[in-house]
């Protein structure tokens, strides 16, 4: 059994790197085609005020975990992408954290940026779309790592 935990605990920081590395990379390639994933989600017909899952075209294929993106249209005709990279969890397995990016077609209402000063900031974009709304999750309580600009964030959620 000891033998069990001390494998744990040496494989788990290496699989946890390549990981890191790996997200590196999507990462960069996410932030190099945002802009075209938007174009091509807005071509995708979602009716105003829903929400979706959307695979993406070959061309971006690889960007995400697993080739989808989280979309919503809200009722004031805007898009909001949510670009999940990375799935992971943590050494003991209580905690699923979720990081990639957020994308708008126009910037961000600040109505939809929560301030937690010197802890971080949110995006919560709640209560405008219709019910049920399957893929919420997606959008609320995104804590921000990094704003870009008022188009886009590089996010993450705590699951």
């Amino acid at each position: 059994m000891t033998l069990i935990l001390i494998a744990l605990q040496l494989i788990y920081p290496i699989a946890n790197l390549f990981s890191q590395i790996k997200y590196f990379f999507q990462k960069r390639a996410a932030l190099k085609k945002h802009q075209e994933i938007i174009t091509w989600v807005k071509t995708q017909n979602l009716p105003l005020d829903t929400s979706a899952d959307f695979k993406l075209p070959t061309r971006l294929l690889g960007i995400t975990h697993n080739d989808l993106v989280q979309v919503l249209h809200s009722a004031d005709d805007k898009y909001y992408v949510a670009i999940i990279i990375n799935h992971s969890l943590n050494m003991i397995g209580t905690t699923y954290t979720a990081r990639g990016l957020f994308v708008c077609d126009s910037p961000l209402n600040n109505k939809y940026l929560t301030k937690i000063p010197g802890v971080c900031h949110r995006i919560n974009i709640l209560g405008e779309y219709q019910q049920p709304y399957p893929i919420a999750w997606a959008f609320t309580n995104l804590e921000v790592e990094h704003k870009y600009n008022d188009y886009l964030f590089a996010v993450y959620r705590q699951i």
